[in-house]
């Protein structure tokens, strides 16, 4: 029963989030400069993939959105000195928490089903 739960909680958080950065990328600005467009890279395109690709395979999709979220941070620091602030990058990828909790729960509660006849 939880491993649909928390799947359901993935899919409709993400369809929140996911929402929320196609607007915020509706917003005009400047033209972004080389460095910008790498972080861009990061997040939101490869944290959103990740997001997308969890509706069908959630191992997958959290591991290409903590990849895509873990690159933005190591990319600010690189090209900026210091980390990316605020709390909206990890609250933009924290439905990957509900898809790994679920990946995870369904593969431990199969596994234990397996080896309890």
């Amino acid at each position: 029963m939880l491993p649909p739960l928390l799947r359901w909680a993935g899919r409709l958080t993400s369809v929140v989030i996911l929402a929320f950065i196609v607007l915020s990328a509706t917003e005009p600005a400047g033209r972004p400069t080389t460095s910008q467009l790498v972080a861009l890279l990061f997040f939101p395109v490869i944290v959103g993939v990740g997001l997308v690709l969890a509706w069908w395979r959630e191992d997958v999709g959290a591991v290409v959105a903590t990849v895509g979220l873990f690159g933005f941070y190591v990319w600010s620091f690189a090209s900026g000195g210091h980390f990316a602030r605020g709390p909206w990058f990890i609250v933009c990828w924290s439905p990957t928490l509900l898809f790994a909790a679920s990946w995870s729960f369904d593969r431990w509660g199969h596994r234990r089903k397996m080896s309890h006849p």
